[in-house]
């Protein structure tokens, strides 16, 4: 099957807010394509991406918010081994400690980050960088529980996702929102969150997945 052919299926899957998923495990795997969901003030934001960047703000590479539709495609990600590993088994389940790369699934890009300023909280900047899924070790995240003993990455738990290389929590919070006044008139995010890299864990940098298209052995 087609890369573009497998992006449409998956794109229209998660649209539809359609999760195929095993039900005997509870597992978050290697190959599966999420939502990431971050939760404030009872109001769910979803991790997005597009081709739109920050002009005249930061590095200038892809952007990369938390969207509050929930139906978007521009929210899905594909689970895939960290930079320069052998590719991780389809299926396989991703243990607590795990490092791994989030691939956005329409655009190609990694998720990734970098020593620049975030573009409204001046914190550490989240963008979209690569193509192809091609990229370098700025794209490398490991997964963290919040609470418990768990060994693997359970679907609907919390988790904090660090950056390898610079030690920051992927974060968002209501309090760094673009609108007309720090986006202009025509702002392609509006209403979205800045996703940002934060020094500490706390309430800002809890996501969870429990939408996606779960491949398990």
């Amino acid at each position: 099957m087609k890369s573009s052919t497998i992006i449409s299926f998956l794109a229209l899957a998660l649209t539809s807010d359609v999760a195929f998923a095993d039900e005997d495990t509870n597992y978050i795997t290697c190959g599966s394509a999420i939502k990431l969901t971050h939760v404030e003030n009872n109001a769910d934001f979803f991790l997005s991406s597009d081709n739109h960047r920050m002009n005249g703000s930061g590095s200038g590479q892809q952007l990369v918010t938390s969207n509050p539709d929930g139906g978007s495609s521009s929210s899905l990600w594909l689970i895939k081994e960290s930079h320069g590993k052998s590719p991780c088994k389809t299926g396989e389940s991703i243990a607590y400690g795990a490092k791994i790369r989030l691939t956005h699934v329409s655009t190609g890009s990694n998720l990734h980050s970098h020593n620049v300023r975030s573009p409204l909280s001046q914190q550490q900047e989240v963008s979209g960088y690569g193509e192809n899924a091609a990229g370098d070790t700025g794209d490398d995240w490991v997964v963290q529980p919040t609470r418990g003993s768990a060994k693997y990455w359970e679907k609907g738990e919390f988790v904090y996702l660090q950056h390898a290389e610079t030690g920051v929590y992927l974060g968002c919070t209501t309090q760094a929102q673009f609108t007309q006044r720090n986006c202009g008139h025509n702002c392609p995010v509006m209403d979205h969150l800045e996703v940002f890299g934060r020094n500490s864990k706390d309430s800002f940098t809890k996501w969870k997945t429990d939408v996606g298209i779960f491949l398990h052995k």
